[in-house]
């Protein structure tokens, strides 16, 4: 049985989420959690002695909080895999940047988009460190690897950095935009004024 949420991979994690929030019953809950957490069905862990069921609760407090290790990995090796995420504005293509940004559109969907968003920020690389092109059509193949082979104490961790960075990298190109469009205004008046004047004299 697992130990903690250090060894849940993402499809368990979202999964414990989801029971978590769905089911008001604490008994049902951990029922539920105790199969998830085994990849056995709820009637399986039913016909389990009551004090096996009732040790095997008693971890699920320490699965359920999550409170990753602060350190970030951008090299992640999942599935016999090798990935490097790219979370510098100026290292995404703009196709990667265009499916991040997809993802991270419903603020509070955002936990449950994890894979997804990974997937689309990160390129599988050789033993070497030299890393191949981002291959959009290839991104649920990736994220369904990630989805179910990674773990959440290594995702979490880049997808709270990513999402900070991501803020603060749209407030400045908001900002940045901003600017260019009230130029552009400027210009604008400033030309209509040249042909205003041209027009009368």
């Amino acid at each position: 049985m697992l130990g903690n949420y250090y060894d849940l991979t993402i499809k368990q994690f979202l999964n414990f989420k989801l029971i978590s929030e769905l089911e008001s019953d604490p008994i049902l809950r951990n029922i539920k959690l105790l199969a998830e957490l085994e990849g056995k069905t709820v009637e399986e862990i039913e016909s389990l002695p009551i004090q096996d069921v009732i040790n095997k609760v008693k971890t699920l407090g320490r699965i359920e909080a999550l409170e990753p290790d602060s350190k970030v990995n951008m090299k992640l090796k999942v599935g016999g895999k090798r990935f490097i995420v790219k979370w510098k504005q100026q290292e995404l293509t703009a196709s990667q940047y265009i499916d991040a940004t997809h993802f991270c559109k419903d603020k509070d969907n955002i936990v449950n988009n994890i894979h997804n968003i990974l997937a689309a920020i990160s390129v599988e690389c050789d033993w070497l460190g030299r890393t191949k092109p981002y291959d959009g059509k290839k991104h649920k193949e990736v994220s369904d690897l990630f989805y179910n082979k990674l773990k959440i104490s290594q995702a979490y961790p880049i997808l709270l950095f990513f999402c900070k960075y991501y803020q603060e990298l749209t407030e400045v190109t908001l900002t940045y935009l901003t600017q260019e469009t009230q130029q552009v205004v400027n210009n604008l008046q400033e030309m209509s004024k040249t042909f205003t004047k041209g027009g009368n004299g």
